[in-house]
């Protein structure tokens, strides 16, 4: 075999270039896996508000939630020709569920913000928050209201 010394050069602008890279690939790894780690909850000036109602909300809420009539309901909302069905579950212990059983593809592409509107919408209603005290973004207004005025109607409609 032959046994000689291999020299290697290296450029010292290609050693800091790969170092910048390398440094470049480990923040953008931490902050996807900070971005996506599951169970990480958001925290902000948006949910304090929420959290400083405390007992007079959720004793309201059970209060309101003891008017309803227990069972499923419907309510059909149309927009532009196209319509959605919207159903709400109501429990004794108050609405524990909010979704969307038929929404026509129109809907859904020309209105993208209705679904998670909805989920974000059903998740205060199942924590005990009363309808009037829902809280959306300003630029989920339109969205936000077309669906508290349905489930209005709706929750009309179960009360004893």
């Amino acid at each position: 075999m032959n046994k000689r010394t291999k020299i290697v050069v290296l450029h010292m602008k290609e050693v800091i270039y790969t170092g910048i890279f390398i440094f470049l690939g480990i923040v953008l790894i931490v902050l996807l896996a900070m971005m996506f780690w599951p169970g990480r909850e958001m925290s902000g000036s948006a949910s304090q508000p929420e959290q400083t109602k405390g007992a007079d909300t959720n004793t309201e809420a059970m209060e309101e939630a003891a008017a309803y009539l227990p069972g499923i309901y419907t309510a059909s909302l149309e927009l532009n020709g196209s319509t959605m069905e919207m159903q709400i579950i109501i429990e004794s212990g108050g609405i524990s569920n909010v979704s969307f059983t038929y929404m026509d593809d129109a809907i859904q592409t020309m209105y993208p913000l209705f679904e998670p509107v909805l989920e974000s919408i059903a998740s205060q209603l199942q924590e005990g928050v009363a309808l009037e005290d829902v809280t959306y973004e300003d630029s989920q207004k339109y969205t936000a209201t077309v669906l508290i005025e349905a489930l209005e109607e709706v929750l009309e409609s179960a009360r004893q």
